[in-house]
């Protein structure tokens, strides 16, 4: 989590619970899609400094 990221989390009093919940899947599948791209000897795709780049283990 960058400064950036944690400085809006402490802004938000309120978060929608859907939203939340959202966010705590999309960061699971993310795991998941790395430990099979581990397991497959390949990369995954990710946005990293405004390019798009693969990103391996």
């Amino acid at each position: 989590m960058t400064k950036q990221t944690a400085d809006f989390n402490q802004k938000q009093v309120k978060r929608d619970p859907d939203i939340a919940a959202a966010e705590i899947a999309l960061r699971r599948a993310a795991a998941k899609a790395r430990e099979k791209a581990k397991q497959a000897s390949s990369g995954i795709m990710v946005w990293k400094d405004g390019k798009v780049v693969e990103e391996r283990q």
